[in-house]
Order: structure tokens, then sequence, then C-alpha cells
């Protein structure tokens, strides 16, 4: 099957994974990476999410993993583990319907390693989303992004869960994250800090852990990221160097930001070609410079880093509804 026409409409993209060596002889053929891509379409009542491993090399499915509802996922860095988090889908099951689970599942042969309860998960509204979850650098832990209501109190508690993969449990800790809103997780590489952006509140925080994964702080330092509602705004984030992020906006701009000092380092704009917003270019709509656009390129939330390139989904609105529909590649360093 190929995979240039796949029905999906939500995807996640994570580091490829090479088989094992049993697979390898039973495949007789060289090793090869595999692609994990989340099938869902929120927007349909009777939507079946799924799971697909495929080859992008011979564009094929070699393999298909069903799923709960709303599912997200993670892969491990060196591709043997996988971490699917969804909803139950059974009204009459022992937890409930919409109960959540997070399945440690072995990603060469499909078998799930652990289970556990993954309970208050957050959950995207429209059909397509970015993941909720991130690793470590080192794989020790799995940092998850979470939504507590209470209805009696109608408010809501937002936090970061962590999982401990060797001991497959959530640690009794957990981040508190007030007002942000949906959020990029962006591991540090010394696996002892984590930042989230959050796009609620249109700011940085960051935070730090003792070795057993203990957060160091009650409440993670705030940076706030100067923004437009109308034509520029958090877009997406990476570590760009020692205590250094690198705050990439909708509308090209980008700012490079100390995290201990909430300093801004260095600031400018990326030179795209063709630009983002062509010459000349004026909202047609009166007023529309203050809402999402409808007529310029915008940089998605969601990037890919590898082998010292960034490659930037483009989209023709900022409306979370829409797909790219342009990948710009960047190098990480120069941008």
């Amino acid at each position: 099957m190929g995979i240039g026409r796949l029905p999906l409409a939500a995807i996640f993209v994570f580091a490829t994974s090479v088989l094992s060596g049993s697979q390898q002889a039973a495949s007789n053929s060289a090793p090869y990476q595999l692609l994990y891509i989340v099938d869902s379409d929120r927007g349909r009542s009777d939507s079946h999410e799924r799971l697909f491993a495929v080859d992008p090399e011979r564009k094929k499915i070699v393999k298909t993993y069903p799923t709960g509802s709303h599912p997200d996922i993670a892969l491990s860095h060196d591709g043997t583990r996988l971490y699917v988090a969804s909803e139950s889908r059974a009204p009459d099951g022992p937890e409930g319907a919409g109960a959540g689970r997070l399945d440690v599942v072995d990603a060469a042969t499909g078998a799930a390693v652990a289970s556990v309860a993954d309970p208050n998960p957050w959950v995207a509204t429209g059909p397509l989303y970015g993941s909720e979850m991130a690793l470590s650098a080192d794989g020790h832990w799995l940092y998850v992004y979470k939504l507590m209501s209470d209805h009696s109190e109608h408010t809501v508690s937002e936090f970061v869960a962590i999982f401990d993969t060797a001991a497959n449990k959530f640690l009794p800790d957990a981040i508190p994250l007030p007002k942000c809103g949906a959020a990029l997780l962006v591991p540090w590489p010394d696996a002892r800090a984590l930042s989230v952006a959050c796009f609620g509140t249109e700011d940085l925080r960051t935070m730090q852990f003792t070795d057993h994964g203990i957060p160091m702080t009650q409440l993670p330092a705030v940076i706030a990221i100067p923004h437009n509602w109308g034509r520029t705004r958090l877009a997406t984030v990476i570590v760009s160097g020692e205590n250094e992020l690198t705050v990439l906006m909708t509308d090209g701009k980008y700012r490079r930001v100390n995290v201990q000092t909430g300093a801004t380092v260095q600031e400018g704009e990326i030179a795209f070609s063709p630009p983002l917003t062509p010459a000349g270019w004026h909202p047609r709509t009166p007023g529309a410079e203050h809402v999402p656009s409808l007529g310029r390129r915008v940089i998605g939330s969601r990037i890919l880093e590898s082998q010292g390139r960034l490659y930037v989904p483009l989209s023709r609105s900022d409306l979370y509804m829409h797909a790219a529909d342009a990948i710009a590649v960047l190098d990480a360093r120069t941008l």
C-alpha cells in the first residue's frame, strides 16, 4: 500500500526506529527505518483511531496497532518502545468509558510491556493536533501534559506528570502550569530540565529536576514572549545553546532567550523565500489584521530537528484547522 493517499486527519511524526536483528533476518533485507503515524479523524463520531508503522523507503504500512480513543504517542530514542496514551471506548469496562491508559508497547512485536492508569489526559478538540508527551534526553522520564477539571468549582488545573520509564509508573510529584493552555514540551539535553511553551498565555516556563525526577522548584520560572494576536504569536521552541531557547514566531521572527536570566540574547527575522508575507499584501477584510489571517503563510507549532536542520511546517492560515502546505528547511545553528 502506498502512503501518498493515506486518509490521515491527525499525524505525529517522531524519530524513526531501526528494526531488530531478528526482524532483519526474517525479512532477508537490510535494516530499515520506520515512521510512526497516528490515524485519527476527531471530526467524526464514528472515528476508529489506530497507529501505523510505515516504511518510507518501501512506501508500505508494515504494522498496524489498535488504540483507544484520542491517542497520543511518543517513541523511545532507540526505537524499541512506544508509549501510547488513549482513552477507553468501553462504557462497561472496569474503569468506565473515557478512562485514560498509558500503554508501553514493544515496537518490534507490538506486544504491551505494561499498561497503567493515565487519568486526566489533555485532549485536543480539533482534528489536527500535536503530541502532549515528550521523553527526556536519556529516555528515563516521559513528560505528560494533563488537564483536570473541577466541575463543582468550575475550575481547571493544568500540570505535567512524570512517568518513570524504567519502573513503568507515574511519579507522585507533578508540575503545575496554571492557565498554560495547549503546551509544547521541550526537554533539555541534560535530562534534568524541561521547558514548556504555553500557547494560552504566550510564555515559556522552565523547571529543573533532581536525578530522581523530583521537581526542584514548586513553580517553574516564567518568561513572557512579546506577541500580537493578529500578526505574530508563539509558534515553536527549540533548545539552541546552554541555558538558551530559540523561539520562532508565526510570522518568521525569532528570539533567543536565556532561561536563567530571562534576557533576550538575540532577535531577528528569517529570510524565507518566497517570503511569508507577500510584498504589498494587505488583509481583504477590514479588521482582519487583528484576527488569524487567511492570506499569508505562517509557521506551524510543530517542527522536526534532525542532523542540524529544522523542518518547519508552513501554512496558508494560522487557524488550527488548516494543515501545512509547504515545509521550510533551516540550518538549526544559523536559522
